[in-house]
């Protein structure tokens, strides 16, 4: 199961501030460009991928938590547009935005903070129907029976489509389980931290790896 840790500058600045030493054990890097205004992102970029040579960098614009970061179906189109080429992975908001087209490297990703949504198998199918490189859900579990729902529904979904990367977890501490053992449900990546978490129950990449070790 492969690493992917977060991080979430908000200035040029912090970009330049960034050790690289702390991410040697990640898989990927997951850059949220939404922290940084939208004005500053060509330059970041450049710094950004200057900051992380030998790491597949997804990038990311998040507006399903960040009610400030909205933007136009016809603004986010031209975001995902531009840096589509630029890293190894593009994550897309596919349902928030079905007019967005899909490029070979995008992540199809949807998120839901209050809950596993009963309809989940239906979500999952209808951003796997965009042929994505990779099939992203995030949800939180309200209770474990949650929790053995999304795993339950995460290996069917893997069974039925094998050569789709699928990618799931459950926020919080219910969730936490999810994030060590996905991959025997089927779920190829997780996401831990370094410095700051990016989602509830997220653990540091040093334990990651400790567990990796374990089991």
């Amino acid at each position: 199961m492969k690493i992917v840790v977060p991080i979430m500058p908000k200035s040029l600045k912090e970009i330049a501030q960034l050790s690289s030493e702390k991410y040697q054990g990640a898989d990927l890097i997951e850059w949220r460009a939404d922290f940084l205004p939208i004005s500053d992102l060509e330059l970041a970029a450049r710094k950004i991928k200057d900051k992380f040579p030998d790491h597949p960098i997804i990038f990311t614009f998040r507006t399903e938590d960040k009610d400030e970061q909205f933007l136009s179906g016809a603004d986010y189109a031209r975001l995902i547009d531009k840096f589509a080429s630029e890293f190894a992975y593009i994550d897309i908001e596919v349902l928030r935005f079905p007019e967005v087209s899909i490029p070979q490297n995008a992540i199809a990703s949807y998120h839901d903070f209050d809950q596993i949504p009963e309809n989940l198998p239906e979500i999952l199918d209808k951003m796997q129907a965009r042929h994505p490189k990779v099939v992203k859900f995030a949800g939180m579990p309200q209770n474990k029976r949650d929790v053995l729902r999304l795993m339950s529904e995460t290996l069917t979904f893997s069974e039925k489509h094998p050569d789709q990367i699928v990618v799931t977890m459950a926020m919080g501490e219910h969730g936490k389980v999810t994030r060590l053992v996905g991959d025997s449900f089927g779920s190829s990546w997780t996401f831990a931290a370094v410095d700051a978490t990016s989602a509830p129950g997220q653990l540091s990449l040093t334990e990651m790896r400790q567990v990796q070790h374990i089991i």
